[in-house]
């Protein structure tokens, strides 16, 4: 009877470390799982950053080298309209040079801004698409290592 009382605090303490020792193990597997997912979650939204800054680049390239075009347009524009009025020998016909030379700055001017505008359009479809794709992905992610 003196050793079944000498063992019961013994299990009782036996217990409660292998009851602690369960619980210190399922806590540090819980937050190495919230761990793995905070990193997939950071390394996604850095994916999708560094698409999108790439993407602007791209744009700002685009929008930059448009910008280039209608200059070079306009000025050719500028200098043909300039020799036609040098050799203008009617009023009337420096009316209808101006009025063409306007007509062709406006048309340059209405087509670069559409091409813009769908590049635009475009580039911000394919980031929403790949922002929903990669934020699916890391929802996906998250449900499935839960």
């Amino acid at each position: 009877m003196a050793k079944a009382a000498t063992r019961f605090p013994d299990r009782n303490i036996d217990d409660a470390m292998q009851g602690t020792i369960y619980g210190m193990n399922w806590m540090c597997e819980i937050t190495e799982q919230n761990l793995d997912q905070g990193r997939a979650f950071l390394e996604n939204l850095l994916t999708i950053t560094r698409k999108a800054a790439d993407d602007i680049d791209h744009q700002s390239s685009q929008f930059r080298q448009r910008s280039m075009r209608i200059a070079e347009e306009t000025l050719s524009n500028t200098f043909d309209f300039a020799h036609k009025v040098v050799r203008a020998r009617e009023p009337q016909e420096l009316a209808q040079l101006q009025s063409e030379f306007v007509g062709r700055q406006a048309q340059i001017i209405i087509d670069q801004s559409k091409e813009l505008g769908q590049s635009l359009i475009q580039k911000a479809d394919e980031m929403a698409k790949t922002t929903t794709q990669v934020a699916a992905e890391a929802s996906r992610g998250r449900f499935e290592a839960a």
